[in-house]
């Protein structure tokens, strides 16, 4: 398949485009900095630019069969970048007429059918007090894609960690047995595993190792 893949060049959207590699597919990685993203492949294109250049996203959608984010707020730098960019990434998706979304967030964003533990409702508060702003900003990355008309799967992920992923992993809704971690490998296994699976379309579903 042909994929377009954001935020290819941090850490989770590193082993996106790596995964989705191993697994055949055609990568376009849309990228604001070239000389991050380090792998090298015959079926990978990168396309430099900005999360607001709506012509250029859209040429880097144009002809593909799905499209995956893997952005996300990094330290040090802008606290909304999640709205901003599924506002664009929905325009440009629309206009080359690809449906089909999967979109990477945080377990921190509610769902429906959630049923917080003690530790999930701590943690929540703690998000609010300390990244406040970041989570508004995915609040309303969320909203906008929900209400898309794309054939969208929210991804929502539990701290992420550099651990080897072994393509076991927990898929569910918040709950006390959700794991309280998810390797930066899995999760993009499990990302993957959505782009022709209809089991969660229009879901939110939160992974998490075993």
């Amino acid at each position: 398949m042909k994929l377009t893949i954001f935020g290819a060049t941090g850490r989770k959207g590193t082993q996106l485009v790596k995964k989705a590699l191993s697994d055949g597919h055609q990568v376009t990685a849309y990228v604001r900095n070239p000389s991050k993203l380090t792998i090298q492949d015959s079926s990978l294109k990168v396309v430099q630019g900005e999360i607001n250049d709506t012509e250029t996203i859209a040429s880097a959608i144009a002809g593909s069969d799905a499209v995956l984010s893997g952005l996300g707020a990094v330290r040090g730098g802008p606290s909304e970048i999640m709205a901003p960019a599924a506002s664009s990434i929905i325009a440009g998706m629309n206009k080359e007429n690809v449906k089909r979304l999967i979109w990477a967030t945080g377990a921190g964003v509610p769902a429906e059918g959630d049923q917080p533990a003690f530790i999930n409702k701590l943690i929540g508060f703690l998000l609010k007090l300390t990244a406040g702003k970041v989570l508004e900003d995915s609040l309303a990355g969320v909203e906008l894609i929900k209400t898309s008309g794309l054939d969208w799967v929210i991804a929502r992920e539990p701290m992420l960690t550099d651990d080897p992923g072994n393509g076991h992993y927990r898929t569910g809704l918040v709950n006390a047995g959700m794991g309280r971690t998810l390797s930066r490998e899995n999760f993009a296994a499990a990302m993957l595993a959505q782009i022709e699976s209809d089991a969660w379309l229009r879901r939110m579903p939160v992974f998490s190792d075993m």
